[in-house]
């Protein structure tokens, strides 16, 4: 039986601008921090750390993750490309009742794959241009002192990026998500995951295994 987590996403006020990923950043790192820490499907010996923060601006979905790791890799730099062979991190999300779901998955240098559906065949690639708007800000360094690999990534996504959906808004909006680690061609593949996938094969395109969430309403905030 799927005990399903659940996230409340909340508000936050941000700056406006290309410059100003880095206080959405801080932003991010004031809120708690989910954990992606189950391990599926291989016996992997060093296990990656990850956490992330999520918030909205409502016309804005941002997410900030932090990882630490042995090996990283970021081969592929281009758009739609396969990220999820280098070191990378990956978003599901469904609005609503839909059914479909959108996947967007990022490598540790922030170089994005989009796709739409409603399950792991025939999936739709999404507009580059839209993905384009995407702004992501990374930082990897490495740590002498346990031999590790620590790298953060700052995502700010546009709601026009969510392109078989039109909403202004998110605010208010319930959703099914799901959050996930992985690194095909990396020395050690592993998968890791936020809500636990119950399937015997790999498989992070399973809906019926995703989490849910609330976009906290702006309006909530303000007293009376």
């Amino acid at each position: 039986m799927n005990n399903p987590n659940n996230l409340i996403i909340p508000f936050i006020f941000y700056p406006k601008g290309p410059d100003k990923l880095s206080a959405v950043g801080t932003g991010l790192d004031k809120l708690n921090k989910q954990s992606i820490l189950h391990s599926l499907w291989l016996d992997v010996q060093h296990k990656p750390s990850v956490r992330f923060a999520m918030a909205h601006g409502r016309d804005m979905i941002f997410l900030k993750y932090d990882v630490s790791e042995q090996h990283i890799a970021a081969v592929y730099r281009n758009i739609n490309e396969p990220v999820y062979k280098d070191t990378c991190v990956e978003f599901f999300i469904g609005f609503e009742h839909d059914l479909n779901y959108y996947n967007l998955e990022f490598n540790c240098a922030g170089t994005v794959l989009g796709e739409y559906g409603c399950g792991k065949a025939g999936r739709k690639l999404l507009n580059r241009n839209l993905l384009g708007l995407i702004r992501t800000e990374a930082a990897v360094r490495f740590n002498q002192s346990n031999q590790l690999f620590e790298w953060e990534l700052t995502i700010a996504i546009p709601i026009a990026v969510f392109e078989f959906h039109q909403f202004d808004d998110v605010a208010g909006k319930a959703c099914r998500l799901n959050f996930f680690k992985c690194g095909d061609d990396l020395p050690e593949p592993h998968y890791l995951a936020w809500n636990p996938v119950h399937t015997v094969t790999p498989d992070f395109h399973r809906p019926d295994f995703f989490g849910t969430g609330l976009f906290e309403r702006f309006e909530m905030l303000v007293e009376s």
